[in-house]
């Protein structure tokens, strides 16, 4: 008997993209959303362009305000990491990750993001993670170059109660050309 081995390749996709009855349950029997806005999908769209966003020149930018409900404030087993925090530092908690990132966000003019894939979700009873690509264009105080890139973003969430709180996150990011840059933002 001949197989092909692309019939196999074809099968082994097919079982991977098919939720298995383990992970069917445990969507199931969440408390929190797998669908609509309070979904992981639609918070992690929402956290990078709602939250991490300063559309209008020198507006206030209050990370508890614009940030505070994707964050579980009261764990204690939270790692957040980005590679353009000062001193590629990792915070244990949401109040560290605020005083990394208020004071430089305060600092910018403007901060604009684009969603370029993603999110991609796995979803669990308890624990869910999603994975993104996005891109910004952070305008610094006048007269300073402005920044753009293109980052990977990927955040775990755990069930708090009846909603989805970020526990884990790590972004990976890499700088862009002004030409790209202009290319994802229109200007």
């Amino acid at each position: 008997m001949r197989i092909r081995l692309s019939s196999i390749i074809a099968a082994g996709t097919l079982a991977l993209a098919l939720p298995s009855a383990s992970q069917a349950q445990a969507v199931a029997t969440t408390r929190c959303a797998v669908s609509g806005a309070s979904s992981v999908a639609e918070l992690h769209r929402e956290w990078i362009l709602v939250g991490w966003d300063k559309p209008v020149a020198a507006q206030p930018w209050d990370f508890r305000e614009k940030l505070g409900k994707y964050y579980d404030w009261e764990a204690r087993d939270v790692v957040l990491y980005d590679d353009m925090a000062p001193d590629f530092r990792i915070a244990r908690s949401p109040e560290e990750y605020r005083a990394l990132w208020e004071t430089s966000f305060q600092a910018l003019r403007r901060a604009h993001h684009l969603v370029l894939n993603g999110p991609e979700t796995i979803i669990g009873t308890e624990l869910a993670t999603s994975t993104l690509e996005f891109a910004a264009r952070l305008e610094p105080a006048e007269g300073q170059p402005i920044v753009s890139i293109r980052a990977r973003s990927t955040l775990v969430w755990r069930c708090t109660g009846d909603v989805w709180k970020i526990v884990r996150e790590h972004n990976s990011t890499r700088r862009i050309t002004p030409e790209e840059s202009r290319q994802l933002f229109g200007f």
